[in-house]
Formats: C-alpha cells, structure tokens, sequence
C-alpha cells in the first residue's frame, strides 16, 4: 500500500495507459520537433521568436514591471469605467449635437445667424482684450457698478430717448409759432409738462447732493 501511495497521479495515469515517463517525455519532444519543423518550412525563425519570447519574460519578470502590473491591477475598477464612458462619448456627442443644431434652427428662424453672431462676438472680444487697458478696465468696472444699469434708471432713460425722439418728430418739418415768454407761462397749465418740470426740480435737488457728496473731503 505504501509504495502504491508513493506513485504519482501522472505515474498511474502512464501505467493505465501502458506508457512509460521516459516514453511520452520523448514524444513529446518529437512533437515540438516536428512542429518547429513545420514553421521552418513556413519560413518562421523559431530561434528568433524563442528568443524574443525569452526576453519578453524577462523584462516582464523584472521588478520594476511586475510592480507597475500590480500598480494597473489596481486601476482596473477605474479603467472599467474609463471604458464606459467612452463606450457611451458618442451618444453623448449626438445628444450635444441634436441639442446644438436645434438651438441654431431656432436662432435662423428668429433671422439670427449664429455662425457670424459668433465669429462677430470672438472678434470683438479679441479686439476689447487687445485694446482696454486696466485702466480703462477699472471705470468700466466703475460704470458697471453704478446705478446706471438699475432698472428705474433705465426706465428713466428709455423715456427721455423717446421723449426726444417724439418731440423732435412732431417740430420737424413744421412751421410752428415760435413760443415767447407768455407761451411758456400759458405752457406751465399743462399737467404733462408741470409733470416733466418737477422732475427736473427733484433732479436738480440730487444731483446738487451728489456733487456736494462726491466733492466733500
């Protein structure tokens, strides 16, 4: 029993089959023969590629690349995701795109070209970052941080514009008498201009505060 147990798996399998160690050692060995023959034939250096298989594990059994395997190993998680996305880039990509072509439909629609739109805005800012100084920078940030874009003030100013543009309207082209000082007395009767003069008092009121304010020490 003991000498039954000493045999290896390999040693009983080569019993049952009637074939001896030494025997398929040596097949074995006719059979790479024959097929490195074979290649040969086929105009493959076997010697080559044997060497070069040679010097492949060596430089991959080498210490520095056995750790940066183990370091990629450890990224795989990280690069499985990477590939994901850039599975799914494209789709992303026609999504961009059908969302961008839809909004350039909606401007042509609306009479706007989008390609000159852009390439006007570039050039304008190339040429205000060309041009401004930091200087000129500082009292556009100035303006920029007064009231003059608050709504009211606005307001105010697109009224004036219009009164200027409906007043001048009316008195072009026109042979009008010409108002003395009775007229403009007999004009202060009207509602619309007391309205417009004492905006013009109270306008007077703070401007003359802000100059006082902007003047103090």
């Amino acid at each position: 029993m003991r000498e039954a147990n000493s045999n290896t798996i390999e040693q009983i399998l080569f019993d049952r089959m009637g074939v001896t160690i030494e025997n398929a050692i040596a097949a074995g060995a006719d059979f790479v023969d024959d097929q490195a023959a074979r290649a040969g034939d086929s105009g493959v250096d076997v010697d080559e590629r044997l060497s070069g298989l040679t010097n492949l594990f060596g430089k991959l059994s080498e210490p520095a690349t056995i750790l940066a395997l183990s370091e990629l190993l450890k990224q795989l998680p990280q690069l499985a995701q990477l590939a994901k996305i850039a599975v799914e880039l494209p789709k992303l990509l026609a999504i961009v795109g059908d969302v961008v072509e839809e909004y350039q439909q909606k401007f042509a629609a609306d009479g706007i070209d989008v390609e000159k739109a852009l390439t006007n805005g570039l050039n304008a800012v190339l040429y205000l970052g060309s041009e401004i100084d930091h200087e000129r920078l500082q009292r556009i940030d100035s303006l920029l941080s007064s009231e003059i874009l608050n709504p009211n003030a606005l307001n105010v100013i697109a009224n004036a514009v219009n009164s200027l543009h409906t007043a001048q309207t009316e008195t072009s082209g026109q042979s009008k008498d010409r108002i003395g000082i009775f007229g403009m007395l007999a004009a202060l009767r009207d509602p619309q201009v007391q309205r417009s003069l004492a905006f013009a008092v109270e306008f007077g009121k703070c401007f003359g505060k802000n100059l006082d304010t902007n003047n103090s020490p």
